[in-house]
């Protein structure tokens, strides 16, 4: 452990170097000052005690949380929830979460702030989600017999749980009261590991995009935009992967007058947007932002510089290319396929179980580079049938998938 704890603090010195110049940064370090103090402050001010904890990493774990915490909070309106987050991106964009008593930070990892964190919040029981694997606090909850869970996790050989220096987070695996898994391969693993409490629950992520689709917010003037038009959505899209995809669509637009494009940049500060931009006018494509508001859109290409609706705005589209893929990995390909939308992505996938299968059941298709998606998308706009079966595949994918949550709350219930 002694390494480990150096790590952290080495860690939050890093971060104290670098926070005059990163801001994110400078909101991890901000919005843990006085973290005790204001715990304190809230548990007593609102009665946290006895609260179900969840811990997030970020963004993207936290929506496979949340249909757990919905249901939870639902079944139960009494109930407290704390909600803590790792990066500043979950947390900014959820501080305001309302089914959630307390959105916090979590404290760094360190004996003490776990020691102390814990004596203030004494929750009823604690779930981590997915890949947090936080030594000092899992071995402090255990020392405190406080039941804790591990949701939506998928464990792979390459994990530290398997290399000569992770006997440790081996001894933290068998923490966790129940850890339920996405596959049959990770039970497999952890039977391996020699860890017996692995349940087969499956993927959360299905049963929040199933309830996003339910009832998806309606954006009329996109709405507009995509009648009668087939309209390719690139959801978290990277430089890369808007290259690509303006190639393709200079090539296609003259025998599809009808193809459209809506394209949601992964980061959408002024410079990765003005870059976006000068790309289209360089290939003199005509092309409104969604923050000019006009109207109506009467160019056939759409920049959605603004976030939060993306999971939205696929109700309106045709295919889906997903971000990422010619990048560190694709971003979510469950929002999208939920539509029926058939879903193409670059050659970075391999840490994802739904892109395998999604491949294999021909709604998810590979591409290399501009040619190979120019040949793709040919494919699925000239052949009306072969994208009406993977249309229907898509949805049929997600219905087939889902249900994780009721299994993992029904585990949940006699804990509470």
């Amino acid at each position: 452990m002694f390494l480990y704890n150096l790590g952290i603090h080495a860690f939050k010195l890093g971060l104290q170097l670098a926070s005059p110049f990163n801001p994110k940064a400078k909101l991890w370090l901000q919005g843990r000052r006085n973290w005790e103090e204001n715990l304190r402050a809230k548990v007593k001010s609102i009665g946290l005690e006895n609260a179900v904890w969840f811990h997030c990493a970020s963004l993207g774990e936290f929506e496979q949380g949340r249909p757990v915490i919905e249901k939870l909070k639902k079944e139960n309106p009494q109930q407290k929830i704390v909600l803590t987050f790792f990066s500043p991106s979950g947390y900014e964009i959820q501080k305001n979460y309302p089914f959630a008593d307390l959105v916090a930070y979590l404290p760094a990892d360190t004996p003490s702030n776990a020691n102390t964190f814990l004596a203030i919040l004494k929750p009823r029981l604690a779930i981590f989600v997915k890949y947090e694997f936080w030594l000092n606090y899992l071995f402090e909850l255990d020392k405190q017999h406080i039941p804790t869970f591990l949701i939506s996790t998928v464990i792979k050989k390459h994990q530290s749980f398997f290399k000569w220096y992770g006997g440790n987070f081996r001894r933290a695996l068998a923490t966790y009261k129940t850890i339920y898994t996405q596959d049959v391969y990770s039970i497999k693993l952890l039977r391996v590991l020699k860890v017996g409490t692995g349940v087969l629950a499956g993927d959360t992520r299905f049963d929040r995009v199933l309830q996003i689709c339910s009832a998806p917010k309606k954006i009329k003037e996109i709405e507009d935009f995509a009648k009668d038009s087939f309209v390719i959505i690139a959801g978290s899209s990277w430089q890369k992967d808007e290259d690509y995809l303006i190639e393709s669509y200079v090539r296609l637009k003259e025998k599809h007058p009808n193809l459209k494009l809506i394209i949601a940049p992964h980061e959408i500060d002024k410079k990765n947007i003005d870059r976006l931009c000068n790309l289209l006018v360089k290939n003199k494509l005509a092309f409104h932002l969604f923050s000019d508001n006009p109207p109506s859109y009467t160019d056939a290409i759409l920049v959605i510089n603004a976030i939060g609706f993306l999971s939205s705005v696929y109700q309106y589209g045709t295919i889906a290319m997903i971000g990422g893929g010619f990048n560190g990995g694709i971003h979510n390909i469950l929002e999208p396929t939920v539509y029926g939308l058939p879903v193409i992505f670059g050659p970075n996938y391999k840490k994802f179980n739904e892109a395998f299968e999604v491949i294999d059941l021909n709604v998810g298709f590979v591409v290399e580079d501009a040619d190979q998606l120019t040949n793709q998308l040919s494919v699925l706009i000239d052949n009306t049938e072969t994208l009406t079966e993977s249309s229907r595949l898509a949805k049929n994918y997600v219905l087939k998938n889902s249900g994780a949550t009721n299994k993992i709350v029904d585990g949940l219930r006699a804990f509470l």
